[in-house]
C-alpha cells in the first residue's frame, strides 16, 4: 500500500470534523472538545492559511491505476518555529482500515521529509500518551527517541491523569 499527502483545503472540513470527533481519535488528543464545522473553519483560517500549521489529507494510492483513490486520515505539522527550526508532528488515528501501522509510518516519513527538506526544520517532536505503547513504538521506528516524560500531563476520559512522552527526532538522524 502507498499513500499521498495532499494539502488540506477548507472543503475537507466535513471529513476532518468526522475524524476528529471519533472517540478513537479524541482519546489521543490533549483537547477532547468536539469540533464543529464552524470551529474547523476558524481553525483553518487562523492556523492553516497563515502557515502556522501545515495540514495534509492522507490519500490511499490505488495500486492498479496509480492514482489517489480516497482519503483515509489527516496529518499535520504545527507550531512551526522558523527561528529555532522546530515543529510538532501530529497524526490522527482513524477507524479506516487503511489507516494502519504501514500507512501511518509512510505518513510520518513523508511529514519528516517535508519538515526537514521543504521547511528547513532541524528538530521535530511529537507528544504521545504513555498508555499507547503502539504509538510510542511507531514513533521509535520512525527514528524518534524519548525526550521527556511529562507526569500527569492530561486528564483521561475516566477522570484520572495520563503521563505523556515528548518524542523527538533531529534532521541529522533521518537524513
Amino acid at each position: 500500500m502507498r499513500i499521498y499527502l495532499c494539502p488540506v483545503t477548507l472543503e475537507d472540513g466535513p471529513k476532518i470534523v468526522k475524524w476528529r470527533n471519533s472517540p478513537q481519535v479524541a482519546m489521543h488528543c490533549f483537547n477532547r472538545r468536539p469540533v464543529t464545522l464552524e470551529s474547523n473553519r476558524e481553525f483553518y483560517r487562523t492556523f492553516v492559511e497563515t502557515g502556522q500549521y501545515r495540514q495534509y489529507i492522507v490519500y490511499r494510492i490505488d495500486d492498479e491505476y496509480e492514482v489517489a483513490s480516497y482519503p483515509i486520515a489527516t496529518v499535520y505539522l504545527k507550531d512551526i518555529d522558523r527561528i529555532n527550526r522546530r515543529c510538532e508532528l501530529c497524526i490522527f488515528t482513524s477507524d479506516d482500515e487503511e489507516w494502519n501501522t504501514e500507512s501511518q509510518m509512510q505518513a510520518i516519513r513523508l511529514l519528516l521529509d517535508k519538515a526537514f527538506g521543504e521547511f528547513g526544520m532541524h528538530k521535530v517532536y511529537s507528544y504521545v500518551f504513555s498508555c499507547f505503547a503502539d504509538e510510542i513504538a511507531l514513533l521509535k521506528n520512525a527514528g524518534f527517541h524519548e525526550e521527556a516524560r511529562l507526569e500527569k500531563e492530561a486528564i483521561a476520559p475516566d477522570g484520572t491523569y495520563w503521563d505523556a512522552y515528548r518524542m523527538a527526532v533531529f534532521d541529522s538522524e533521518v537524513r
